[in-house]
């Protein structure tokens, strides 16, 4: 009684802050049924129906399914399907339909099925007071409990710092992101720090900061400009100050079309550029090629997508 979600909306709604005010409320309705049993009897049941129609709507409000939908699209599927196999069944019903979707989505994704229901955890000391979980397989939903039971006995109950590396995972759903989440601000209060590390190679399926993430190759644009080698140093300097944060040159010899169609010496001296850069980099280079280079000189340039294994070395 105490959990039922329509409650616990109804409280929210009223400016409640912590689980105590389904505690509170599951003791005031204890306390009205043993009291008074005769007058809720007397409450007429379609007033109760309203009630209940007025603040269920409130879950299923417009702004849940677009909030659900930012967290991400799987989210948004997961939920749906819940929905309807609430109304097409029952609640029970419903409620496996919806984990039965979560599982087919998360088999999809490459989560091994050992690891649905057991985390696997390796401990190591990272110094005073300090150590470092490394998970292995997935981190989701389904494995969440035993988790975070030994986050809290390593951490909380023996006042340990903590550092959670997600890198050998290869998939960490939003539920644990946000309940990873909800454990720092529990560790914050104790004086502590849990610090969550290891997602550089993970995909992240929205924008939304607790998203599903995915271990992927990350994708990220190469830019191959090849141009006059009296470019080379103007060329470098600007691409670096745009946000490049490495380079491969190239000297070579060669002419373009204009070059052979002029009757010009077919190997002129040219310079190979290649940089591997964000989106906005290459957007941001591109349009200064455009406005400040290609309006005065000859430039070949290619935009390439490719995938990098680790994108924090770019």
């Amino acid at each position: 009684m105490i959990s039922e979600i329509v409650r616990s909306r109804a409280n929210i709604d009223n400016g409640a802050k912590s689980k105590y005010s389904n505690m509170f409320h599951g003791l005031l309705l204890l306390a009205a049924i043993a009291a008074i049993p005769k007058m809720l009897n007397l409450i007429p049941l379609s007033a109760l129906a309203a009630m209940l129609i007025f603040t269920g709507s409130r879950l299923a409000h417009p702004r849940e399914f677009m909030h659900v939908y930012h967290v991400g699209k799987e989210q948004l599927l997961i939920f749906v399907c819940t929905i309807v196999g609430v109304l097409a069944t029952d609640l029970l019903i419903g409620i496996l339909i919806g984990i039965a979707v979560k599982f087919v989505i998360h088999t999809i994704n490459g989560v091994p099925l050992k690891s649905f229901f057991k985390p696997y955890l390796n401990v190591e000391q990272e110094g005073d007071n300090t150590y470092r979980v490394r998970a292995h397989g997935s981190a989701v939903f389904s494995n969440w409990i035993p988790f975070r039971r030994q986050l809290v006995e390593i951490g909380l109950e023996q006042k340990n710092n903590l550092i959670i590396d997600l890198s050998d995972t290869k998939l960490v759903d939003s539920s644990v992101m946000e309940k990873l989440h909800e454990m720092q601000r529990d560790f914050e209060q104790e004086g502590l720090t849990l610090t969550v590390a290891g997602l550089e190679m993970h995909r992240q399926l929205s924008e939304h900061e607790f998203s599903t993430r995915k271990r992927s190759l990350i994708a990220l644009r190469r830019l191959t400009i090849i141009a006059d080698a009296s470019l080379q140093d103007r060329l470098i300097n600007d691409f670096v100050r745009l946000g490049a944060s490495g380079y491969t040159l190239i000297p070579c010899l060669g002419a373009g079309r204009r070059l052979l169609s002029s009757g010009a010496a077919p190997n002129s001296a040219q310079v190979r550029i290649e940089v591997v850069v964000t989106r906005q980099v290459a957007d941001s280079l591109l349009a200064y090629l455009r406005q400040d280079i290609l309006k005065d000189h000859h430039v070949t340039a290619c935009v390439e997508t490719v995938d990098v294994v680790n994108p924090e070395q770019f």
